[in-house]
């Protein structure tokens, strides 16, 4: 398989863990409404490159909070992991409970959750093309659409493989407010037990959820059975939750995972993160089994913020915080009612 060695070798640190206007489909949802917000569904044509033509489409949902107001606004553009869609952000399970989305739109803020290319209702270009720095130039495009739609702050919240195109994109493009990065630690590894993880990935083309479907081989996702350990506290997550994720999981690129391993690795002279200006929020699990571990006690926000602190040397300020009985997918676990007051407190607190 391609790069499937290369990968085992690079990434055992790393896991994920065209501006036309917008075609706007009524998607109003009764949840939506009942949270003060009105949601609609978008389609963009972006291009995967520069200097490449804008045919790709990106399929997202918009939320406007009723109490919106031009000129005032803010959104936060929510950018999902690895094997993973834009529901990881809007999840349609125990919604009023880890929905992000309904969370965020109640406090005022309108969110843009998109599939990232590949994903969800996304467009699946070849799997050669779809990199972290590709995604990252499909991100910054989307931001410059919300941009033009007067959105005067854009948030940019992120999770794993997510954090890693984020932080590309706002070290590129330097387009954005503030930066929120969840589930994403530099250079630490995964924790104990978890020097396999890499290898629980392969192609989705032969996965039976994905039969059917037209995949080249470089589109993976992860072995059956396998996203309790990666993702989740088994201890404390619901089991139901873990249940329905695996059964909704979503693909991700082998070079997404080269690359995405690579950035993690960069030690901090060479990181994109030092190019990071705007002011930065990282929250992990305590008990995230692809960070932390023997390299790195995540039960201490004083031994994360240290780990961390090298790599957002030019950030406007950096703020460090873990959870307890928390592992990966932070939104998914029943700690979600701290970790999303937190995101929020320090959002409107930094504004």
């Amino acid at each position: 398989m391609i790069l499937r060695s290369a990968i085992r070798t690079a990434v055992v640190g790393l896991l994920a863990a065209g501006l036309s206007m917008p075609t706007l489909a009524s998607a109003d949802t009764a949840d939506a409404e009942r949270a003060g917000a009105s949601c609609h569904a978008v389609q963009r044509k972006v291009a995967i490159a520069p200097g490449r033509s804008a045919t790709v489409k990106i399929s997202g949902t918009l939320c406007v909070p009723t109490r919106w107001s031009p000129g005032k606004s803010a959104v936060d553009v929510l950018v999902h992991g690895g094997s993973y869609n834009s529901s990881y952000w809007d999840w349609a399970q125990y919604a009023r409970k880890y929905s992000y989305v309904r969370r965020a739109t109640a406090d005022g803020r309108a969110t843009f959750a998109f599939d990232r290319p590949g994903t969800g209702a996304s467009d699946r270009p070849l799997s050669t093309g779809v990199t972290v720095s590709s995604d990252a130039y499909v991100l910054h495009q989307l931001i410059s659409w919300l941009r033009s739609r007067d959105y005067q702050t854009v948030n940019l919240v992120s999770h794993s493989i997510g954090g890693l195109v984020a932080i590309e994109e706002a070290a590129r493009y330097d387009d954005i407010d503030r930066l929120v990065v969840t589930g994403m630690l530099h250079g630490t590894g995964v924790g104990l037990g978890g020097a396999g993880t890499f290898v629980d990935f392969y192609p989705a083309l032969l996965d039976s959820k994905f039969a059917g479907t037209t995949l080249d081989p470089g589109w993976m996702t992860t072995l059956p059975g396998t996203r309790a350990f990666m993702f989740y506290s088994a201890k404390n997550a619901d089991p139901a939750v873990i249940r329905y994720d695996e059964a909704h999981k979503d693909v991700t690129t082998e070079l997404t995972l080269l690359t995405s391993a690579l950035a993690n690795k960069l030690p901090p002279p060479l990181n994109s993160t030092n190019r990071v200006r705007v002011p930065v929020l990282v929250t992990v699990g305590q008990e995230d089994a692809l960070f932390c571990g023997l390299l790195l006690n995540c039960a201490s926000d004083r031994a994360v913020y240290r780990n961390e602190a090298p790599y957002y040397s030019s950030a406007e300020s950096l703020t460090v915080k873990t959870f307890p009985r928390t592992g990966h997918n932070m939104m998914l676990h029943p700690s979600v009612d701290a970790s999303y007051a937190l995101i929020s407190d320090w959002l409107e607190r930094t504004s």
